[in-house]
This record gives C-alpha cells, structure tokens and sequence, in this order.
C-alpha cells in the first residue's frame, strides 16, 4: 500500500491496492466484456436503422456512434488496467512501468455520450422539433455538470473523502435536476405515444432511475475501505451502468420506435413485428 502522504497525486484507488490474481483476471474479464458488448452491437443498431421509419432511424443510429465511442474509452481502459499493474510474487502491483490507471476516460466518454442518450429519449417519443431542441437542452445542461463535477470530485477517492462527498453532493444536485427534465420528457412521451405504447414510455422511465443510479454508488464506494474487492466491485458497477444505460437503453429505445413505425404504417416495420400480434394486425391491414 503507498503511503498516505502521497497517496492523494495518484487519482483512483486502483493505483492504491494490490490485487490477488483473482481480482486482477476479473477485472480484466469486466472490462474487456464491456468494451466487447459496446463494438459487438454498433452493426445491430445500424442495421435495425432500415427497419424504422425514416424519421425515427436517426435513433438507432445515435446508439451505433454511442457503442463506438463508449467501447473505445473502455478498450482504453482495459488497456491501463494491463499496462499498469504486474506480477510481483503472488500479487498484480500497481503503478508498473510508471503506468498508472485512471477512471477519468469514463467521465470523458460519458460528456460524449450522455447528451445522445437524452436527445434520443425526446426524438424517440416524437416530439415536435421546436420542443424536442427546448428538452434536449435543459436535459443535457445538468447532465454534463453532473459529470464534470463528479469528476474533479473523484480525484478525493485516495483518501480525501471531504473532497469526493462535497462535489459528490454538488453532482447529485445536478442528477436531481436532470431526472426532473427527463421526468418531463417521460410525460410527454406518454402523451405522444400511440395507446398502445403508452406503457413504454413509463417502463423506461423505471429503468432510467435504477440504471443511472448505480453510478453514485460506484463513485461513493472508495470510502469502503482500499480493498481488491472494492476495486473490482466498482469497475462491475461502472461496467453493468454502461452497458445497461447505453446498449440495453438502444435497444429498448429501437424497439419503441420499431413498434411506433409500424403503428403508423410503414411496413418494413410491420414486417418485421409480423411474429407478434401487433405485426400481423399492421401488416394484414395494409395486405402484406
């Protein structure tokens, strides 16, 4: 363990603590599986776009840029986490080769992508553009404080946890602020959605509050204690938040507008629900 006295100039706990093999393999299997899952489905999204009506294909292909630019900040990632730790006897050492790991790429890639994520909520749910541009931006201004502040905040993660609780509340005011303007564009995706999607907009509304919270309780998890275990559990943390709100939120999101396009006739759309009841009933209403 280094020392106290300058434990505070190396910014994450992983710089910190000595991992058993154990620890060391899973959190290479976490983070190489996260950058995987993101690449793996940038051409699901991109093919999935042609099924869609035109003017809601711009959805899934927000998801393809976001599974690009998130799987490259976590393949930077698992590449720190090999460069900067090595064998030492029975234990990986940090700090190897004076390479030294850093979550700062998460926050850097989350600037990029929040802001897709949450103009993709408001263009899914049709609304018109005056409106959509209005609701993008008062979702997106708190979401990027939310994540600068929690950044400078995590550097207070070796030990000067005044720092890390302080702006850990500042960035938690901002996450309030930014359910309250997704919470209005939940409202209004239920007053723009065809009846029988009117459920959707509320089911991603539970699942935007469960997904994105796992974030604070990744960043507050430091003060557990410098652990291998708390390492690894927060980089799963990180990893099951990223993959939930960013791959399955596509996903669920493509699926929404699938559904909407083939409501509102277009048949590629009904072709491809043709398995289910609302597929059939589109498609045989228009003779497909």
């Amino acid at each position: 363990m280094i020392s106290s006295d300058i434990a505070g100039q190396f910014g994450s706990i992983e710089n910190l603590v000595s991992l058993t093999a154990g620890q060391y393999t899973s959190g290479s299997l976490i983070l190489m599986v996260s950058y995987g899952a993101h690449f793996a489905f940038i051409l699901f999204f991109l093919a999935m776009a042609w099924q869609l009506a035109p003017r809601y294909r711009i959805v899934p292909i927000m998801s393809a840029v976001v599974m690009a630019s998130a799987g490259l900040s976590l393949m930077r990632e698992f590449s720190l986490w090999q460069e900067s730790y090595e064998l030492v006897g029975t234990m990986y050492r940090p700090l190897a080769e004076n390479s030294s790991f850093t979550n700062a790429f998460r926050y850097g890639n989350w600037t990029i992508t929040v802001p897709i994520l949450l103009t993709q909520l408001a263009i899914a749910f049709g609304l018109p553009r005056p409106e959509l541009q209005k609701r993008a931006a008062r979702m997106i201004v708190p979401a990027v404080l939310m994540i600068w502040t929690g950044l400078y905040g995590q550097f207070g993660e070796t030990g000067d946890w005044s720092r890390l609780n302080i702006w850990g509340v500042i960035s938690t005011v901002f996450f309030v602020w930014l359910i309250v303007e997704v919470r209005g564009v939940i409202t209004r995706g239920v007053q723009t959605s065809p009846a029988q999607l009117q459920a959707w907009p509320k089911n991603i509304w539970w699942f935007f509050l469960a997904t994105w919270g796992l974030y604070p309780i990744a960043y507050a998890l430091p003060q557990l204690g410098f652990t291998g275990d708390v390492v690894v559990v927060r980089q799963l943390l990180f990893s099951i938040a990223d993959i939930s709100s960013k791959l399955i939120y596509g996903i669920i999101l493509s699926r929404y507008v699938l559904r909407r396009s083939a409501l509102e006739g277009y048949v590629p759309a009904a072709e491809a629900l043709e398995t289910s009841p609302l597929g059939s009933s589109v498609a045989s209403s228009r003779g497909d």
